[in-house]
């Protein structure tokens, strides 16, 4: 019971980050229809219509959140904006709560939500439904993690780093270049204890399990997102 009380003392931050929070999903859903559907989003919804374990241009994950949300809600501007929205509210938690595992009190994790909530990018990218908002999300969860596991020495949270790294590839690859950072950034730091826990290794295995079913599409398929790139 302890173990699992501490994993979630991770996400724990002051109230006023959480209420900031809900005031960034609040806003967000207030002015999500400011203005009309973008050609993005009819894209997804178009792949939502088509589902499967990979397009030319992204995985599937983005493609199955709006199948979900246009089957329950709708397709509606505010439906379709309902899960930016709340990813916009999440991203000011997680920032927040990392600011309080390096130590950051009140303040600091005001201040690194109101730099989340104000940042003019993040205002564009979570105002529409499109895989960038998911994917701001699972990289700050992963900088979340590292951060605790660096802290607590927690070896076990490789593990949901590994599935929250397979998650996240499935919405968007570029993932793997936190990855490649965080490896390096290890090795340079000589971060040695990590490196040699085999947790670290099966948290990696993992997350190319849940990644597995779109390399397996993309290689189906002759590789399309390749000669996208190369476009």
């Amino acid at each position: 019971m302890r173990g699992t009380t501490g994993r979630w003392d991770a996400l724990r931050c002051d109230s006023t980050a959480v209420i900031l929070a809900a005031a960034t999903s609040l806003f967000h859903l207030l002015t999500a229809r400011g203005y009309g559907i973008f050609r993005d989003e009819l894209y997804y919804l178009a792949c939502a219509n088509h589902l499967d374990w990979g397009y030319v241009d992204h995985p599937p994950l983005v493609a199955v959140f709006a199948w979900i949300v246009s089957h329950v809600l709708g397709t509606s501007l505010f439906a379709l904006r309902l899960l930016p929205a709340l990813a916009a509210g999440a991203l000011v938690i997680l920032g927040a709560a990392t600011a309080r595992q390096l130590g950051g009190g009140r303040f600091a994790q005001l201040l690194t939500g109101v730099a989340i909530a104000l940042a003019p990018q993040y205002l564009a990218l979570l105002s529409i439904y499109s895989m960038n908002a998911f994917d701001l999300v699972v990289w700050a969860a992963l900088v979340l993690v590292i951060v605790r596991i660096l802290k607590t020495r927690d070896g076990r949270l490789w593990l949901l780093f590994g599935a929250l790294t397979g998650l996240g590839l499935q919405n968007k690859v570029s993932v793997l270049f936190l990855c490649f950072g965080l490896a390096i950034g290890l090795l340079l730091a000589g971060q040695w204890r990590h490196v040699r826990d085999h947790r670290l290794w099966l948290g990696a295995g993992l997350a190319a399990l849940l990644f597995a079913p779109h390399i397996i599409w993309q290689v189906a398929n002759d590789w399309p997102t390749v000669e996208f790139i190369r476009c």
